[in-house]
């Protein structure tokens, strides 16, 4: 951090594998004009040393772990396990050492695992859709009826804006066999949910600081069950977020210790239910549906509030 005319100008890291994409983008000139430094980095950029008197984070010769005030960090990407087990290790060791890292590693850890964040879900009393999880095929299809809809969603474990997510026909075997032995086979997660009917349409509740920033509808295109703005999805604002909604987002956000959080919720006209967190959201879908709020200007000013002087 710098010091001009008694200001302190705080070096605001942004965590990212692209520091040319637009997320990046925006939040770099949102905390500029706070009258911060952004600092845009990848992970490949850094060296961890295990030095005699303390750990040091180098990126170039900025020492992240004493230069840096606060770090946002963006989506990952596709990784390998030790590269994604690094880099956890990695924002832990950040946060020890004093550097206020958002999302914390724990929630990211938690939200990208679905059967991690569906289980916290449900020992707190949220409402989620019924999900089988095993590593046979045959138990898969032996136990998928327990599911008790007629299509079921097949989905990775680890994932995200729709990529991976099929729907089957229960009733069709066949096909639920050679898929899940395909998953057994390749060593992969078996991981089933019950389909909810949701007429195309899903509600994306954008979470800060514990507090409901902006929402939106989500409809999906023609042919297609699925709503992920990156799969075609329309966003449609929601300008007054029902008490029910704006609860269940805040509790998702919450019992995942996630400060800046996408909430997925589907609502049927019987139940509601809340499918996944994501820690590291897009925006961009978001900021088209509500021109009126500045998302990575309210994202930084967040930051910058909880980052060390």
């Amino acid at each position: 951090m710098k010091f001009s005319l008694g200001v302190v100008v705080l070096i605001i890291g942004i965590l990212t594998r692209n520091p040319n994409g637009w997320g990046s983008r925006e939040l770099a000139r949102a905390i500029e004009s706070l009258g911060h430094r952004p600092f845009c980095f990848r992970f490949r950029d850094i060296v961890s040393f295990i030095d005699i008197d303390r750990f040091k984070a180098y990126v170039g010769n900025i020492d992240i772990t004493r230069e840096v005030s606060a770090i946002i960090v963006r989506p990952f990407g596709r990784v390998s396990l030790d590269q994604a087990i690094y880099r956890i290790d990695l924002l832990y060791a950040l946060q020890e050492q004093g550097v206020p890292v958002f999302n914390k590693p724990s929630a990211i850890e938690k939200c990208v695992d679905k059967f991690r964040s569906l289980y916290v879900f449900k020992q707190n009393g949220l409402p989620v859709p019924r999900t089988i999880v095993t590593e046979r095929s045959s138990l898969a299809l032996r136990n998928s009826e327990l599911l008790g809809s007629k299509f079921i969603v097949l989905k990775p474990m680890f994932g995200s804006r729709g990529h991976g997510s099929t729907r089957l026909v229960l009733g069709d075997r066949d096909v639920l066999w050679e898929v899940t032995r395909s998953l057994q086979f390749t060593r992969h997660t078996i991981y089933l949910q019950e389909y909810i009917e949701h007429g195309g349409i899903d509600i994306r509740v954008f979470v800060l600081g514990y507090r409901v920033l902006a929402a939106m509808i989500r409809r999906a295109p023609a042919g297609s069950w699925k709503t992920n703005i990156a799969r075609g999805g329309a966003p449609i604002p929601l300008k007054k977020v029902d008490p029910e909604v704006e609860d269940l987002a805040i509790k998702a956000a919450r019992v995942l210790e996630c400060e800046i959080g996408g909430v997925d919720i589907i609502r049927t006209r019987e139940n509601i239910y809340v499918l996944e967190v994501n820690s590291q959201p897009g925006w961009h879908g978001l900021q088209s549906a509500h021109p009126d709020i500045d998302i990575a200007m309210e994202i930084s000013k967040y930051v910058i509030s909880k980052a060390r002087k």
